[in-house]
């Protein structure tokens, strides 16, 4: 199958750089998937999961909203986070779901509410995509 390549960049790191043969993301208007020769778009992203496939592995990635370029043979994210399954520790993301479920039974209002939902939006995502990395990775 064909390749084209694929770079994800976040303020801090670029997270992957590689060719691919393809990878789903989120939008606001759903997922969209990218195969080789797609036509030219420039897209803003939601938080969600990113799906990967090299022609060795398939990947997930848990991002934070940001935007896509496709132009050419090309595919650029510029996101605001990106966190290989392998990077992300579940006691972390237990953590902070308690704390944001804790923070909204509260009843906190303002911008302490609207972290919290952030917060467990994010962290509902990182815990999909670990258990994604581990149902592939048991023996």
């Amino acid at each position: 199958m064909q390749t084209y390549h694929l770079d994800i960049i976040t303020p801090v790191r670029n997270a992957f750089s590689e060719d691919v043969e393809y990878v789903s993301v989120p939008t606001k208007m759903g997922t969209v998937g990218v195969l080789p020769h797609h036509v030219g778009l420039f897209s803003s992203l939601t938080e969600g999961e990113i799906k990967i496939k090299t022609k060795q592995k398939e990947m997930f990635l848990a991002i934070g909203g940001g935007f896509m370029e496709i132009r050419g043979n090309a595919v650029t994210l510029l996101v605001s986070r990106a966190y290989h399954a392998d990077e992300l520790n579940e006691t972390e993301i237990k953590k902070a779901q308690t704390a944001a479920k804790e923070a909204i039974a509260r009843r906190t209002s303002g911008a302490e509410l609207s972290d919290a939902y952030s917060l467990l939006r994010r962290s509902f995502i990182e815990m999909k995509v670990l258990r994604r990395y581990k149902a592939k990775h048991i023996i």
